[in-house]
């Protein structure tokens, strides 16, 4: 009895503990007090008092929707010229008169230049950007995985423009989306964030469509990726192109994405076709391009420790001199300058070293190319002059493990297993060899 009674008034000690612990509403209100007088997010509506978690999560999605639509505030002339007009109902303005192809408005990202030194001297090679609005700064590219919550690395295997992470009707053709990202890390880039100085103009080549591209459509309201149906076999290229004054130099920074879309069915004369069509839109103002193999297949994957190729082409000509930047999956970077083909070659290196037993074949890493060249060009942006232009492209694609990694960590295994049975067979003898035969001894008691 003695016990039960210590235990009951133990449990009756541990309950009064919890329910003093719990905060009380005017506790709570005073919380919300100090919270806003340090300048936090106020405390705003409240969920009425039972109401069940179904009824709370939609009052605070309610609420969030609300909040966002209220901070939506129209910023520029082109924001405001469109301030009453849904998204989708926007439409291309098109330059006529030159007979340049129309261009898409869509979601207006900073600018992409590279820091200037204190001096006014020259760029630094694979700076931040000096006008980027995005977290952690750096390049606008294109990927095809969006960034992780709070700009931490993506689940493994994921970017890279390997046509794959694809959407779509099953019934229609498949559809790709990318997202466009600011920084110089693979793995934690995160979104561009808007700039109404520098509106994005978005352009899609598709393999039997115009060479000069059509304006993409802006993505829907609260979506952050662009994206496009693939109905055909071939290269899908989408470029985003940004211009940005900043004091004499105008930024110019082209991203772009090439996704290859290819089945082994399907139409043989058209994949034909889609393998030797041009890969270059000659009105970009710089662009990168994965040099292919003579001999490569339809279903190209890099593997780490192979050569690739780059070509920097200006309005489809090589560009020599441009400073090239190749960013590995963790990393890594090299850089080199373009020679008079507008070529450079870089060699993959190998960054995939996961435990023993967690390695996968089929890891998917994503590569990032960063070209960037100054010219001395005079002009006029938005009636602004300027004396100097700063170009930048960004590609980026995606290699796999390779296939001697894999196969050493076989041929790992089958020493490992040849040697235990070695040793097994060794021991068995030598225990065998120790082993002394029986053998039965008499004693004769009466000698």
């Amino acid at each position: 009895m003695k016990k039960a009674g210590s235990a009951l008034a133990l449990f009756a000690l541990l309950a009064a503990t919890n329910i003093s612990a719990q905060p009380t509403e005017e506790q709570r209100a005073q919380w919300r007090a100090m919270r806003e007088a340090r300048g936090g997010e106020p405390a705003g509506p409240r969920p009425p008092e039972g109401a069940t978690q179904e009824e709370k999560r939609v009052f605070y999605q309610k609420r969030a929707a609300e909040r966002a639509q209220a901070e939506a505030v129209p910023a520029g002339s082109e924001h405001s010229a469109h301030a009453g007009q849904a998204p989708t109902e926007r439409k291309a303005e098109g330059s006529g008169k030159t007979g340049k192809p129309a261009v898409a408005p869509t979601p207006t990202f900073a600018g992409t230049a590279p820091e200037q030194t204190r001096g006014g001297g020259a760029a630094r090679p694979g700076g931040g950007a000096g006008g980027m609005g995005a977290r952690g700064g750096g390049a606008l590219w294109l990927s095809d995985s969006p960034p992780s919550r709070g700009d931490g690395p993506p689940r493994a295997g994921m970017g890279a423009m390997g046509g794959m992470n694809m959407g779509g009707e099953r019934s229609g053709p498949p559809v790709k989306r990318l997202w466009l990202r600011a920084g110089t890390d693979p793995q934690k880039s995160g979104f561009a964030r808007e700039d109404a100085e520098a509106p994005a103009e978005t352009l899609l080549v598709r393999p039997q469509g115009s060479l000069a591209g059509e304006p993409l459509p802006p993505p829907e309201e609260g979506r952050k990726n662009l994206s496009f149906e693939m109905p055909v076999q071939g290269y899908y290229r989408l470029y985003v192109t940004t211009r940005k004054l900043q004091g004499d130099t105008l930024n110019v920074a082209v991203a772009k994405a090439e996704v290859s879309n290819f089945s082994h069915g399907g139409d043989e004369e058209e994949r034909s076709q889609a393998l030797v069509a041009p890969r270059v839109l000659e009105s970009a103002p710089i662009e990168i391009v994965r040099e292919k193999l003579p001999n490569e297949k339809m279903f190209f994957q890099l593997k780490s420790g192979e050569h690739q190729a780059f070509v920097v082409l200006q309005k489809g000509l090589p560009l020599q001199g441009a400073r090239v930047r190749f960013v590995s999956h963790e990393g890594w970077t090299k850089e080199a300058v373009s020679d008079g083909q507008g070529r450079t070659s870089f060699q993959v290196v190998r960054d995939y070293f996961p435990p023993w037993d967690d390695f996968r074949k089929r890891f998917k890493a994503t590569y990032l190319v960063i070209a960037e060249a100054n010219a001395a060009e005079a002009g006029r942006h938005k009636d602004q002059p300027y004396g100097s232009v700063r170009y930048q492209a960004t590609l980026a694609g995606s290699y796999y493990p390779s296939p001697d990694d894999y196969r050493s960590h076989a041929w790992g295994l089958g020493v490992s297993l040849l040697i235990v049975i070695l040793c097994g067979i060794a021991v068995y003898l030598y225990r065998r060899r120790r082993t002394r035969p029986f053998r039965e001894v008499r004693l004769d008691d009466a000698e």
